[in-house]
């Protein structure tokens, strides 16, 4: 008896939704259940949420170039790190055009 084409692709759908098993996974733990051996202190004192903290030192000068090559994020921003998109951008459509350019200079004119 012939299986239909659409059974096997239904069949095939539904095992590729499936989560697949993790091995590197184990179901053991390396605390003890009874809990020997386990402190009951934290590494860090709990306060209340208000603790004083003294604010870092500026950057020292590096002696080359002046002061420090960065200046700190003020606020909550992050520092300006990676490239600048605009440029990467500008380099991907460059070489792409010089693919195309290149494609159409070596095509074989009796193909088309």
């Amino acid at each position: 008896m012939p299986i239909s084409r659409g059974v096997i692709v239904v069949l095939a759908a539904i095992l590729l939704c499936v989560p697949g098993a993790a091995l590197a996974q184990a179901t053991t733990t390396t605390i003890p259940q009874n809990g020997t051996g386990v402190s009951k202190q934290p590494p860090v004192p709990l306060g209340s949420g208000t603790t004083a903290t003294t604010p870092a030192p500026p950057p020292a000068s590096t002696g080359v170039g002046g002061p420090a090559s960065a200046p700190a994020a003020a606020g909550n921003e992050l520092p300006n790190t990676g490239a600048d998109p605009r440029l990467l951008l500008a380099l991907g459509a460059a070489l792409t055009l010089l693919g195309v350019g290149l494609r159409l200079q070596t095509a074989d004119a009796d193909l088309y």
